[in-house]
């Protein structure tokens, strides 16, 4: 059978661009290896920015609606950040990844559920082969995650990524209203962050490390040293890989007919790990890709997320290169001004790149301010030898 376009991956990623090609009018195939709706591991926030690019009845979806933050160091001590309006949605991954395909299907498009990826050919038409059969296409999208086959056969790698491992329980065993929150530790990890989000009745608590640590010992210390988690059951905690960029070479679209989207293109910010909004961003910007060049869409798509994606990537990924290794004068910066502009930023109304280059100043002041203080208490040491 022939499609204009088949997608690997139901996720948000090859969801969206199957329903943004389907409104299109092109005949679109989502293959998904599992029967939806299936669990899938994920913090599940999402930034507010990602509104504009979801089909209508996306908000039924939201579990919680984030209206602030608290930002810890080491689980002991905390800032909170309000904001007047919602800054972030918490969604069950099972649960809005089949809405979104299901939403592509009532747009028009077709789905295999539990078949297998197995390759493709290319040609004038590619050749799309599962274990259900062959599929023809124009053009093939891969968006299928960390361990995409599509972009496995192209020869992209994952250089960079975080190790996430995360568990739940009763949202009352957290010592914090969170109902509206999110929670956010910097200072246990070399590289990365503990979280406590809401979702639902329940919390995920978790953490992301992209440092040579064992995630799941540090996330046993993470809870043991949380005054807001004490006595919280680590049984069931499960880990996943999440790849980020942090540099053009870190981004994969495809190339000619084939292109990849989602965590299969590296489409994860290197600060905070967040990749359904990149997902999702990045389905709009393969459709607009698709309907400007048939013969080489890659191209094209490549031009738009050298302009329109990259740039805020690579922001995020100085900004976490500085603030992961000073972790105490970050989070002194973020009893400043620091944690309302990221706020802001989750809102769209300013950019990684305006957040790097306004932040500069204060950090150097945030830790000149640290190294005083410690040059104060190495003296004192000294003094009373």
């Amino acid at each position: 059978m022939g499609y204009d376009a088949v997608v690997v991956g139901a996720g948000p990623g090859g969801a969206m661009s199957a329903y943004n090609l389907s409104k299109k009018g092109l005949r679109v195939l989502i293959i998904e290896k599992r029967k939806l709706p299936r669990f899938k591991l994920c913090g599940g926030c999402i930034s507010a920015r990602i509104g504009s690019y979801l089909p209508e009845g996306w908000r039924y979806k939201v579990l919680n609606t984030i209206r602030g933050g608290i930002l810890g160091f080491r689980g002991e001590e905390f800032v909170k950040g309000e904001s007047e309006g919602e800054v972030a949605y918490i969604v069950d991954r099972a649960d809005f990844d089949h809405f979104l395909t299901e939403k592509a299907l009532q747009a028009g498009a077709h789905l295999w559920e539990g078949i297998e990826f197995r390759g493709f050919e290319e040609g004038n038409k590619i050749r799309v082969k599962t274990s259900k059969g062959t599929a023809e296409c124009d053009f093939l999208i891969g968006a299928d995650g960390f361990f995409s086959k599509v972009a496995r056969q192209m020869g992209f790698n994952k250089e960079r990524y975080y190790r996430g491992i995360e568990f739940w329980c009763d949202r009352s065993e957290v010592h914090e209203d969170i109902s509206e929150r999110v929670i956010i530790d910097i200072g246990i990890l070399s590289r990365g962050y503990g979280w406590v989000f809401p979702k639902g009745n329940q919390a995920s608590i978790g953490l992301a490390t992209a440092g040579p640590e064992n995630p799941l010992n540090k996330l046993k210390e993470y809870v043991s040293l949380h005054r807001l988690l004490k006595g919280a059951d680590l049984r069931g905690a499960k880990s996943w890989f999440i790849p980020y960029a942090e540099s053009h070479s870190d981004l994969h679209p495809g190339r000619g007919r084939v292109i990849l989207v989602g965590d299969s293109a590296g489409m994860v910010d290197p600060l905070i790990g967040e990749g359904i909004y990149w997902s999702v961003y990045g389905a709009h910007l393969l459709t607009e890709a698709i309907l400007k060049d048939n013969d080489n869409p890659a191209r094209i798509y490549s031009e738009l997320i050298r302009r329109e994606m990259a740039d805020e990537l690579i922001s995020a990924g100085k900004i976490a290169s500085l603030a992961y290794r000073f972790q105490r004068a970050s989070f002194r910066m973020g009893k400043g001004k620091a944690l309302e502009r990221f706020l802001h930023l989750l809102r769209g109304e300013t950019s990684y790149r305006k957040l790097y280059t306004s932040g500069i100043p204060e950090f150097i002041t945030s830790l000149l301010h640290f190294e005083n203080f410690l040059h104060i208490i190495i003296d004192k040491i000294l003094r009373r030898r």
